[in-house]
């Protein structure tokens, strides 16, 4: 008897462990963002399919539409800008950080 309570609460148990990682992958889906990218969004929850930049550049590169939200999962500074020229500066992410900009329009950016 004592076996087969252990057995139920063993499975029991590893139904748990299991069951984060498994929900974890399938909700990660298309709206996730890796290591080393800069991923930004349309909207202030990162929760639509983002313009995803591994690796981004020093140079100006102006975004196919108005970001909300960056999930800055790189190693390197991120600066914002206002325009697609990269004159107008809003403000300047860090590495490794999420920010969502419900007040300002993010149209390009550079890494520093």
């Amino acid at each position: 008897m004592k076996k087969q309570v252990l057995a139920v609460f063993a499975a029991l148990g590893l139904a748990l462990v299991v069951a984060p990682a498994t929900a974890q992958a399938s909700a990660s889906g298309s709206t996730a963002c890796e290591a080393g990218v800069a991923c930004f969004y349309d909207s202030v929850w990162a929760n639509t399919v983002p313009k995803k930049y591994s690796s981004p550049s020093v140079d100006c590169t102006a975004l196919p539409f108005v970001a909300k939200a960056l999930i800055n999962a790189t190693e390197r500074r991120i600066a914002l800008y206002r325009d697609t020229a990269c004159t107008q500066l809003i403000l300047v992410e860090p590495a490794n950080n999420f920010h969502s900009y419900p007040s300002h329009e993010v149209r390009a950016f550079r890494a520093l």
